[in-house]
């Protein structure tokens, strides 16, 4: 017992023993000591979590959270029935918020391997949306989200009716309690975990009492933070749809779009020569829907190869008396982009040159049916061998014979 007992041997046996993996990290393994970043943007952390309450017999719903590490502020959430179909949507969503909020995408990542590590080489390689990602392998201790999650769960989630303790939990107020399973309709639950989400968000910062957590992630944005690559993550999080350009125009969710650049209206050359690449050519368009249900972002990829931007065509008023000045600046870029597309289009009917097609393939294989009734057209060809028989070249001594003319007094010799 002596032997068994000192650390050495502790160290190695109740890691073999022992089947929670968490429990025992938080023993043996030591943990690294931080501070925590002062600007909001510099890193997130995310994690799945399934709020303390059943919405079916002994079935929990599932959260997938992302929080600013600094502001302590949850900026992305998404939920369901399953954690597997959120995890695409997650991401969707995260990049939905920060634009519509007119920040960029957090510079770095902490997230389990779990759902994740499958996107490790494509939209999660450090450089593609975020400039750094780290990835732990089932070690809760490294994501700060774990302390969120709990403070949700005890501080917010408890008070609730139909809180579901933990069968093991250290404290004994935490621990599960023996009785009939509460159930609390889906909806009605969901309704309840985002009140709790927007409570989070307004109350004080640990740090700074007197602004909310969501006013500290608005104020203190990182000012060194990249612009969200688009072109890096939208073959993997944008929706698909085929498509083809006609005349400078790409049809999207049935409405025409025009050709763009860095969220500009392309004209003149610019125009050309990416019209000389796509137009009359079937292309690939990914785009992302925003919260509002309108077209965030789209863009055109030729196999795998990026190559412009779509944008929605410029509404003007018809009636001039009417126009604002943002309308004229409407009319501006229509007439440009049509002029562009209309001089290429004359020069290169001047430039191009007349072109006769030859060798035609004919339609039919061979006649080997006929229709025998049908009345044939056979040409006669060109030289015929005529026989010869000595006068070709006596053509000049031959007499000379009377014309006769018609005779008209036959009828008299009957009488005579």
């Amino acid at each position: 017992m002596a032997y068994l007992s000192q650390w050495e041997n502790v160290v190695a046996t109740h890691q073999l023993r022992g089947a929670d993996r968490q429990v025992n990290m938080t023993r043996f393994t030591p943990h690294a000591e931080t501070d925590l970043p002062t600007f909001a943007g510099s890193i997130i952390s995310i994690d799945d979590r399934q709020p303390p309450f059943y919405y079916d017999k002994s079935t929990r719903m599932w959260f997938y959270l992302g929080v600013d590490i600094a502001s302590r502020a949850v900026t992305t959430f998404v939920w369901g029935k399953t954690k597997e179909e959120m995890i695409m949507e997650f991401y969707r969503q995260m990049v939905r918020n920060y634009a519509q909020w007119g920040f960029n995408i957090p510079h770095e990542l902490e997230c389990e391997s779990n759902l994740n590590a499958s996107f490790r080489h494509t939209f999660l390689s450090d450089g593609a949306m975020f400039q750094k990602v780290r990835i732990e392998a089932n070690n809760a201790r490294g994501k700060y989200i774990e302390r969120i999650n709990g403070k949700f769960r005890y501080e917010m989630e408890k008070q609730h009716y139909g809180w579901i303790g933990r069968p093991k939990a250290r404290a004994e107020a935490n621990q599960a309690v023996p009785g009939k399973e509460i159930i609390i309709p889906y909806d009605q639950l969901v309704e309840q975990c985002l009140k709790d989400i927007e409570d989070w968000n307004n109350m004080p910062h640990p740090e700074n009492p007197e602004i909310s957590c969501w006013e500290y992630f608005t104020e203190m944005q990182n000012p060194d933070l990249q612009p969200t690559n688009w072109r890096a993550i939208m073959p993997h999080l944008g929706h698909e749809t085929k498509s083809s350009c006609n005349v400078g125009y790409i049809i999207l969710q049935g409405r025409k779009r025009m050709i763009a650049h860095n969220d500009e209206i392309l004209t003149g050359e610019p125009l050309i020569s990416v019209m000389r690449r796509i137009e009359g050519k079937d292309v690939t368009c990914y785009w992302l829907d925003g919260n509002d249900g309108s077209v965030l972002k789209a863009m055109v990829y030729l196999g795998d190869e990026y190559i412009c931007e779509l944008k929605p065509i410029p509404r003007f008023q018809r009636a001039a008396i009417e126009r604002t000045p943002e309308d004229e600046a409407n009319y501006l870029i229509q007439n440009k982009y049509r002029m562009t597309v209309e001089a290429f289009a004359r020069q290169r009917m001047k430039d191009i040159d007349k072109v006769v097609l030859i060798g035609h393939k004919p339609k039919t294989l061979n006649r080997k049916f006929q229709i025998s009734q049908l009345n044939r057209f056979q040409q006669r060809p060109e030289t015929e061998a005529v026989e010869d028989l000595g006068y070709a070249h006596q053509e000049a001594d031959l007499p000379t014979l009377p014309t006769e003319r018609p005779r008209t007094d036959i009828w008299k010799q009957n009488f005579m």
